[in-house]
């Protein structure tokens, strides 16, 4: 029996020896990094982040209106205020909401008077917060 573990032993010994003498394989390259894309709040890659984002666009257009703006109309996924709509100061925006599965949601606003009280810039960068997840101050 001791001559029967001493042979087992040994040829363990052997086995693990040629394993050891095996050439190494090369390691596998490291997985390429996924394609980074730029980030852009205005985009929507999912049923529910675009859900998320269209409830995201009715807070920021009722909290516009609340800051004076007068309140849009729905027609067609299009946000938009009102040709006739009181001039109080504040542009006039239009929202294109992104298609439930995937998609943008376009933004445009004009001022209709001779000034208003927000630049078109800074409310397209408070519909941006919105659409992140933050408020913005329309003042």
């Amino acid at each position: 029996m001791s001559m029967l573990r001493a042979g087992l032993a040994a040829l363990s010994l052997a086995l693990l020896a040629g394993c050891s003498l095996r050439p190494a394989e090369p390691p596998a390259p490291p997985p390429k990094p996924p394609v980074d894309l730029p980030v852009d709040a205005q985009n929507c890659l999912t049923h529910q982040e675009c859900t998320l984002k269209t409830s995201r666009t009715l807070l920021f257009v009722f909290d516009y209106a609340e800051a004076g703006a007068a309140l849009v109309e729905n027609e067609n996924r299009v946000l938009s205020t009102p040709e006739k709509a009181p001039k109080k100061g504040w542009p006039a925006i239009r929202i294109q909401l992104a298609d439930p599965d995937g998609g943008r949601f376009e933004f445009a606003s004009e001022c209709r008077q001779k000034r208003c009280r927000i630049k078109s810039s800074r409310l397209l960068s408070c519909y941006r917060s919105y659409l992140d997840g933050k408020t913005c101050r329309f003042r």
